[in-house]
Order: structure tokens, then C-alpha cells, then sequence
């Protein structure tokens, strides 16, 4: 009998973590993300982290001019959702829809996405025109942020 009490203990501490562990979770993952994004050239630097509970905003290669706000949940989801619509394992192949860059017509830009721990790196791209696949998280980031695209 003093062996079966300890086994039947270890029993249902087994089948209650099973079954809490089986619950689908309805939360969106806050810490396991964040987002960077950088468009620069030779005389200029700017670039924006993002995370669950802030958007800092670098204007210079000194960190002399940084700003620092609060994301809410709302925008937060936005980002994470428009995240979920990307493959981010391909996002290193994308093609750049212009070559502004190239000549000095726009800053070249690029977006690292960190995700449990592993960076995913974009393929360089005009600042203001992302490819499309990732436009919607680089616009509300950019939104999000106190840069704002040159028109």
C-alpha cells in the first residue's frame, strides 16, 4: 500500500500538467518577439526596436537623439498579427520592388526580426518601399515610431 500512494500522487500531478499543458493558449506571445528596423546611409542613421511594451527610436549613430514610448496592446497585436501572415524564414530572399538606394535616391533599410531567440535578417531595401510581403510590419512600425517616410 505504501508503494501505490506515492505512484498514485505522481499520477495525477502527471495528468493535471498534462492536461494544462493541452489547453491551446489565446494570449499572443508578448516576450518571445521583437522587432528592428534601420534605414541609413552615409550621413544618416535612423532605427527603430520595437517590443511588447516599447518603441525606442534611434535618429543618430551617437544615441545622442532617442525616444522612447509605450506601445499598446492593440498596436502590438497588429505587428505580431502582421507577423504571423510572413514567412520570416524567406525574408532574407525578398526582393526590393526599387534601387533608389543604389544611387543615393532613398536610405537603404532593412528589418531583423528576433523570435524565440533566433534573428531573422531582411535582404536590404529602400527606405519607404519595403517588399510587399513585409510592408505591413515596416509601416506600422514606422508608424509606431517618431521616424516618418520622405513623399
Amino acid at each position: 500500500m505504501r508503494k501505490i500512494i506515492p505512484f498514485l500522487v505522481l499520477t495525477i500531478i502527471l495528468i493535471t500538467s498534462c492536461k494544462t499543458g493541452m489547453q491551446k493558449s489565446t494570449t499572443v506571445p508578448v516576450n518571445n518577439v521583437s522587432f528592428e528596423y534601420e534605414a541609413m546611409t552615409r550621413g544618416s542613421y535612423n532605427k527603430v526596436v520595437v517590443t511588447s511594451d516599447s518603441v525606442v527610436t534611434i535618429k543618430d549613430r551617437d544615441m545622442k537623439n532617442v525616444t522612447t514610448g509605450k506601445i499598446s496592446k492593440a498596436d502590438w497585436s497588429s505587428l505580431v498579427s502582421s507577423l504571423d501572415k510572413v514567412n520570416i524564414n524567406t525574408i532574407q530572399d525578398l526582393k526590393s520592388p526599387t534601387n533608389k538606394r543604389q544611387y543615393d535616391g532613398a536610405l537603404m533599410a532593412n528589418l531583423v526580426i528576433t523570435k524565440d531567440g533566433k534573428t531573422y535578417q531582411s535582404a536590404g531595401f529602400d527606405h519607404g518601399e519595403p517588399p510587399a510581403e513585409i510592408g505591413p510590419i515596416v509601416n506600422k512600425i514606422i508608424a509606431l515610431s517618431d521616424l516618418k517616410y520622405k513623399k
